[in-house]
């Protein structure tokens, strides 16, 4: 299970000069909109294949999720199959409390863009957690704001 909120990030944070920062390139094969959601991930030398589905009455706050490493052959055919449903990023890992947040700064068409993900071991523990200042608005239930809506409008 992937219990997950997300926020958008006030515009006078920048993300901290020592903290562990990744390129991710990820691809999408299931169209904008569908239920369920798969995709192909590259994160430094490791490729996976992660299949995302809905749990019913949890809103966008819980996700059924099922995730493999895949070789380098196969992550290419799949990501020649997502036809330009892809994006890039930089993953920067933010220590927020006693939790850690993902800090997404998006390349290309999306240049500009800023996210931060946390993620949690239950939905009571989601809930109840107060986000710091540098967190801007939350996009959790947006769709709009689903990397999978994303790569799709700047396909």
């Amino acid at each position: 299970m992937e219990i997950e909120r997300k926020f958008k990030i006030s515009d006078d944070w920048t993300v901290p000069r020592d903290v562990a920062r990744q390129r991710v390139r990820q691809a999408y094969l299931t169209s904008p909109g569908s239920d369920s959601e798969i995709r192909v991930r590259e994160k430094g030398e490791v490729r996976v294949l992660t299949v995302k589905s809905p749990v019913a009455d949890a809103g966008s706050l819980v996700r059924k999720e099922v995730e493999f490493e895949i070789d380098d052959e196969v992550f290419e055919q799949l990501w020649e199959m997502a036809r330009g449903h892809s994006l890039s990023k930089i993953r920067s890992i933010v220590p927020v409390g006693d939790r850690v947040a993902a800090v997404d700064v998006y390349e290309g068409p999306l240049a500009g863009l800023c996210v931060v993900e946390v993620e949690f071991d239950s939905v009571d523990t989601a809930k109840a957690f107060i986000p710091p200042s540098w967190f801007g608005e939350e996009v959790t239930d947006d769709p709009a704001w689903s990397n999978r809506e994303l790569a799709a409008v700047y396909a």
